[in-house]
């Protein structure tokens, strides 16, 4: 047992050493990039993979293996980034600015594990800010001159994405220079330097695209490498299709017999202004908080209030995506019936510090209190949140609203829609324009336009982020199997409330890992170590 117990310390302290290992190297603010720092970070990758392979775990406790593989998952995919997806040549949005508040190369851990990047800073700036952010603003045009050098293998349509964004990027500078003519009129010239190279790399990117080749999808081989090794989810891309088709299928099917049960209701009412947006979204958040403890469905810390206004999904004036009064996908929903969405920000985004949620636990393991790389943090949360919209739907919590379970439906067929696109895409069977026409044609009642950020802006993470659309739904798919088995384990004794508190206790890890916890059953991991 004292051998295990050290064995087990010394995958911790492997895991802080790998953490800082993929962090880049940076100097004077410039983070390095080059092929050169890239191969030394995937040489010294592999040397970690040796040791952590050289670990014996068989003796060990079923939770204490499962951080082992939350470990090996994480480094393999540092090692399909290096093989395969390689952001620093392939992709020039790799060194955005900005990528919206929904970013998949924000959270890449090349900055969540770093400092280096830019951000929206409170104002008048403190002199450590001051400093900091000095520092940052300078280094933009090294970056994109170091990105002009690096991005020897850049893809066009990742281009593509890359150049709507460089408006996005300008219109923050062009931010930060109106505040600083206020605050920090001595910024303002590293500010218009900032605007310059930022202009200048967009320009590099219009002219150079043609000449770029590369196709941006991973092709379904990686796509199953990655799905099998990454996230741990013991299917392929084959399955993922029929799945996922099955369930929009299915979304749609059922939106049209709502519709035709609700035939003699009113129409939806619209939010018409600020005052009613709010009021809405409390009513909804406060209902939420209500039935969950009224019902059962899971224990509610004592402390924790209803969803908070700042976390409210629907922001009066502006799109999810900040695009001024814009009245995109995410809006015609939630200006209709908000609660699907509540439910879903509550379950899946309801950061109470530092992006934890607030049904994580600290302190009980190490490794699993930090926020996972490679989407393997939202790959799970989103496919709580996505299934608990429809979870509770069937469980009551929209009985006295009817028209809201057309909604309902709507966003399933969205998010299914958007994984087929993903799917599509990286199979190569969709180019970027294929996959946007085919995600917009196939969401109801034409709520998203082709050229609405919620489309761009989701085509771009399935293409950043391989898996993170389709995750929403085969996780949720992999929930309800894990459902009727603890029922099975359970008999009379099982709960809703009993296995979602199981559930959130093991902690934001794969569902397969979570599944071995609760049901003992191996089977799926042993499936994956065979591959």
């Amino acid at each position: 047992m004292k051998k295990s117990l050290s064995e087990y310390h010394s995958l911790i302290d492997l895991f802080k050493e790998f953490r800082e290992h993929i962090k880049p190297v940076v100097v004077n603010g410039l983070p390095n990039f080059t092929a050169y720092a890239m191969e030394n970070q995937y040489n010294g990758l592999k040397l970690l993979q040796e040791r952590l392979g050289n670990i014996q775990i068989n003796d060990w406790d079923i939770p204490h293996q499962v951080d082992y593989h939350v470990l090996r998952s994480e480094m393999n995919g540092v090692e399909f980034d290096h093989k395969v997806l390689k952001q620093w040549s392939r992709d020039p949005g790799f060194y955005n600015l900005t990528d919206g508040i929904y970013p998949r190369l924000l959270v890449h851990h090349s900055r969540s594990l770093s400092d280096w990047g830019l951000y929206e800073p409170e104002l008048p700036l403190t002199t450590k800010d001051y400093e900091d952010f000095k520092i940052k603003l300078k280094v933009i045009p090294k970056l994109f001159d170091q990105a002009k050098r690096n991005l020897t293998d850049a893809v066009p349509e990742l281009a593509e994405i890359a150049i709507r964004i460089k408006e996005k990027d300008i219109q923050l500078l062009d931010g930060f220079k109106k505040e600083f003519l206020i605050h920090h009129q001595e910024l303002v010239p590293i500010v218009e330097e900032a605007i310059i190279a930022t202009k200048d790399f967009r320009n590099w990117l219009i002219e150079n695209k043609s000449s770029m080749v590369g196709k941006v999808g991973i092709g379904k081989e990686n796509y199953n490498w990655w799905m099998k090794n990454v996230h741990l989810i013991p299917y392929g891309w084959n399955e993922f299709y029929t799945m996922i088709q099955n369930d929009y299928n299915r979304a749609i099917s059922f939106l049209k017999i709502e519709q035709n049960k609700n035939k003699n209701e009113p129409g939806y009412h619209l939010t018409s202004n600020a005052a009613e947006n709010l009021s809405r979204q409390r009513d909804a958040a406060i209902k939420l908080m209500k039935f969950l403890n009224d019902e059962e469905i899971i224990t509610i810390p004592d402390q924790l209030e209803p969803l908070p206004i700042d976390q409210y999904p629907r922001v009066w004036g502006s799109s999810a995506y900040k695009r001024p009064n814009h009245m995109g996908f995410f809006e015609q929903t939630n200006d209709r019936e908000p609660m699907t969405n509540i439910a879903h920000v509550f379950f899946g985004h309801y950061y109470i510090g530092d992006r934890k949620i607030w049904y994580q636990k600290s302190g009980e393991h190490y490794i699993r209190d930090k926020i996972r790389l490679y989407d393997i943090h939202e790959a799970r949360s989103e496919a709580l949140a996505f299934g608990i919209e429809e979870w509770l739907m069937q469980a009551g919590l929209f009985d006295d609203r009817p028209r809201s379970r057309e909604i309902n439906y709507v966003w399933q067929a969205f998010r299914n829609a958007r994984a087929l696109a993903d799917l599509k895409m990286h199979s190569n069977e969709f180019s970027l324009k294929d996959g946007i026409n085919f995600f917009s044609d196939n969401v109801p009642n034409n709520w998203a336009e082709k050229d609405d950020d919620a489309v761009w802006w989701d085509i771009e993470e399935t293409l950043r982020a391989p898996g993170h659309s389709t995750n929403y739904i085969v996780g949720k798919n992999m929930m309800h199997q894990l459902m009727m088995e603890r029922s099975k384990q359970l008999g009379s004794d099982f709960t809703l409330k009993l296995f979602f508190d199981e559930f959130m206790n093991g902690g934001i890890i794969p569902i397969s890992l979570t599944r071995w916890e609760l049901t003992g059953y191996k089977d799926q991991i042993d499936d994956l170590l065979s591959i």
